[in-house]
This record gives C-alpha cells, sequence and structure tokens, in this order.
C-alpha cells in the first residue's frame, strides 16, 4: 500500500513525457513559493529538481536575520544556473564581512547583474564610519597606478555591460571608483550613494551618459557635486550644503529632492545653485524643521511656472502653524498637487499657538489658486491642522480630491491616542467637522490607522 502512495506521489511530479513537472513552473511562481521559506528550507528544495537547486538564487531579496556571511557565500559559489537579473543584501554588515561581500559583489558583476542593491545599514541612526564595509578597487577589476586606474581583469566583469541599477548605502566607495562605474557601465540608468563617509567629488558629465536617475544622501564628506551636460531625469540630495554644487545643461531634469538637513538658508543657497533648471521641474519636494517655518515663510521660493507637484515635509511643533505656507504656492500657478507630510517632535509639544504673520495671512486669503486639483495632508491632527485644511477648501477653485492621513507619521513612536511625539489621533466629531466643509463633488479621503 505505501509503495503504492509512494509511485503516485512520484507521478504526480513528473510529466507525461517523464520530465519533471517542477522544473517546468515559472519564475515567478519559483519565486513566490520560495519566499515563504528560510533560507535553510529554500536551500533544501534542491532535492526536488536540479533547476530548483539554482532556483533560490532567483529571490536575491531575503532579508532574514538569521542568514550567515560564510552560509550565503557557499551558496553563491555552487551557483550554476542562468545569469541574475538583481543581486539585493539588505542587512547590517560591516567590514569584518568584507571577504565575504567581495565575493558577492564579483559574484553578481560576473551574472550580468542588471541591478546591485547594498544596503549595509538598515538601522535609524547613521552607523559607524570607521567599521563601514569599504570597496576595495580590486573588487572592480582595478589596479592603482599611481595616480591612475588600470582595468586589470575586463573580460571577468562582463556585468558592467549589463549593469543598470546600483545602490549603496553604507559603503565607502572613492571618488575614481564612483568614475569608473558611470565610464564604464553604458546601460546604468540609477545611481544611489547612501552614507557614503569616502566620497569628496562627485562628477556627472557627458551626454554619452545614460543616467537617468542620481541620488547622494548623507554623504558627509563630499565637497563638490558638478552635473553638466547630462540627461539627467531625477535628482536628490540630502545632507549639508556641500562647498561647490555645479549643475547645467540639464535640459532633462525635472524632478528634484533637496533636504538640507532641515535649513532653509541651505535650502535657499541650493536651490541658487540649480537656478539653471528650476525653470523647468515639473515635481519638487522640499524637507525642513520645525524651527525653519518661520524662513520658509520669508524666504519665498523661486516662481516655478511648470511645477506640477510639491511635497513638503516638515518635523515641526504640534502647535506649529503652516497657513504662512500658502502665500508661497502663488508662485507655482500650475500646481496641481500639494502634499504636506507632518512630522512632531514632542520636545517642544508644550506652548502657545503659533499662527501664521498677519500680513501673510491676509495675502492668502486674497489668493485664489486656478489649478490645484489634489491636496494631500500626512500627520494631520491638531487644530492647526484643521485651519490649514479649511484655508485650503476656501483658496483652491477647482480641487478634486483631498486626501486627509490621520495615520501616525513617526513610525518609531508608540501607537497610543497621544504619545510622546504629541501626535493624536482625529476624533470623530473632528471628522464630520472635516466632512461639512468640503463641497459634495470633491472627493473626500480619510486615512485611518
Amino acid at each position: 500500500m505505501e509503495s503504492q502512495m509512494e509511485g503516485r506521489k512520484r507521478a504526480r511530479l513528473t510529466s507525461p513525457e517523464g520530465g519533471d513537472r517542477m522544473s517546468e513552473l515559472p519564475d515567478e511562481i519559483l519565486v513566490s513559493i520560495l519566499s515563504w521559506l528560510t533560507l535553510r528550507e529554500a536551500v533544501g528544495t534542491s532535492v526536488l529538481s536540479k533547476r530548483w537547486r539554482y532556483g533560490v538564487l532567483l529571490g536575491d531579496e531575503y532579508n532574514r536575520s538569521q542568514w550567515g556571511s560564510k552560509w550565503v557565500s557557499g551558496v553563491l559559489a555552487q551557483h550554476r544556473g542562468p545569469n541574475v537579473d538583481e543581486f539585493r543584501v539588505c542587512y547590517d554588515l560591516d567590514k569584518a564581512c568584507s571577504s565575504h561581500i567581495d565575493r558577492w559583489i564579483e559574484f553578481a558583476l560576473s551574472n550580468r547583474v542588471h541591478t546591485v542593491e547594498l544596503c549595509l545599514s538598515t538601522r535609524y541612526t547613521k552607523p559607524f564610519p570607521n567599521r563601514c564595509y569599504r570597496l576595495q578597487r580590486r573588487v572592480l577589476g582595478l589596479s592603482a597606478l599611481g595616480s591612475s586606474l588600470k582595468n586589470s581583469s575586463s573580460n571577468m566583469f562582463v556585468g558592467f555591460k549589463s549593469l543598470k541599477t546600483l545602490s549603496l548605502k553604507a559603503v565607502k566607495v572613492d571618488d575614481e571608483a564612483i568614475e569608473y562605474f558611470l565610464s564604464n557601465c553604458p546601460l546604468l540608468e540609477r545611481l544611489s550613494l547612501h552614507l557614503n563617509f569616502r566620497l569628496r567629488n562627485l562628477k556627472v558629465v557627458g551626454r554619452s551618459l545614460l543616467l537617468r536617475h542620481l541620488e547622494v544622501v548623507r554623504c558627509c564628506r563630499v565637497k563638490t557635486i558638478e552635473i553638466c551636460d547630462t540627461n539627467l531625469v531625477s535628482f536628490t540630495y540630502a545632507g549639508k550644503r556641500p562647498k561647490t554644487m555645479l549643475l547645467k545643461n540639464a535640459p532633462k531634469l525635472v524632478e528634484v529632492s533637496i533636504n538640507p538637513d532641515g535649513s532653509m538658508l541651505h535650502a535657499r543657497a541650493i536651490f541658487l545653485q540649480l537656478s539653471c533648471c528650476l525653470s523647468q521641474l515639473e515635481n519638487l519636494q522640499l524637507t525642513v524643521y520645525h524651527s525653519e517655518l518661520e524662513r520658509l515663510r520669508n524666504y519665498m521660493l523661486p516662481e516655478l511656472k511648470n511645477l506640477k507637484q510639491f511635497v513638503l515635509i516638515v518635523e515641526r511643533w504640534r502647535n506649529h502653524s503652516l497657513l504662512g505656507f500658502l502665500v508661497m504656492i502663488r508662485n507655482w500657478p500650475n500646481l496641481e498637487r500639494l502634499v504636506l507630510r507632518l512630522r512632531y517632535n514632542g520636545r517642544h509639544r508644550h506652548g502657545s499657538f503659533r499662527d501664521a504673520p498677519r500680513a501673510n495671512m491676509r495675502e492668502a486669503a486674497r489668493y485664489c489658486h486656478p489649478c490645484l486639483k489634489v491636496v494631500e495632508i500626512a500627520g494631520y491632527c491638531n487644530t492647526c491642522d484643521f485651519e490649514l485644511f479649511k484655508h485650503i477648501i476656501e483658496i483652491v477653485v477647482i480641487l478634486e480630491k483631498i486626501i486627509i492621513d490621520t495615520r501616525n507619521p513617526n513610525p518609531y513612536s508608540d501607537s497610543d491616542s497621544e504619545n510622546e511625539d504629541g501626535y493624536r489621533e482625529l476624533q470623530n466629531d473632528e471628522e464630520q467637522q472635516l466632512r461639512t466643509l468640503v463641497s459634495p463633488g470633491v472627493e473626500f479621503v480619510i486615512l485611518k490607522s
């Protein structure tokens, strides 16, 4: 009886032609099944099918807390399957694992990878610079000869020709290595550098570059950024203002995100350096701190006639009003979507209500925006925000949709009704009060936790 049941099981796993049915499964289904397993269990599936022996490598997004560097290196060493499209490592690793990380990068590049993501710090806090992994030149097939570089193994690293996305977080890479990536990755479209403590001077120059998206985030030692004659579409910068930021002749640049450590003075200086492309911007994101809100009112951002979407991220006191900010949108006559993401600083949650200057209030009240269609307020929770909501309803002529997100915008906070961040969830009577202000033809969405 048992032998008959075993025979039926084997029959179900084979096709009528005698082949292996499990090997015929599409990659999408294979990866979906493996994603529910631990790494050890996924590797164990190799006994089920010859093709599954390599299927474990199709799902490169394993972010398991129990997988070890030695184990991963061993699995990659046994890889005999097809080329790897994406290779991602998202785990807290430092220079103690350098030899393993080196092998992983070599593995990815030698398998004609399209996407490489090394996120070696998943913590909310900044990692220690002296403990971060450093990408050695020899891993890239480079050897230093004086101040120049020589490609010592170009035949081995065929992956450079296929690489489209490169994202490095908490990885120390020097200027020459970045320049090498830009010069030798003809298909590279997206470059993201986060927490790079060796970057000093970044140059993105030349029409021959296919690069479309550039991110430079918290690279605290960067001194100069030069972007000239490029095809960039989006540029993100977060951190202290570099000594020199030169941007010119980037006609396709339409999306910019600036987080100058919350300082409007630094933001204004950066905007001046980006003056050549401001008139063509369609999407703009700006992050400031609560202490800079007065400057945000006083330092008017420049006129942006093509701007379609503006995202303002504010860390503020809960009693701080944003009404004065609305004066600024008069400089953006074609703005269609306005997003306000409000975060709260509990250390200053007590104090008197701080409203906008009366001059700004009167000026804002006289202005009606002709094109604004969608408004989103994330982190809505207090009296200041009600006044802001009410005023937006009054000045927007053709409003189509308004979204109020009452969920706690601080992911590291407690979920109490009013926690140490000063956050308080919207009550039912307050919700009803909001709904009475919205015209019947406007779509009104409230997101709750």
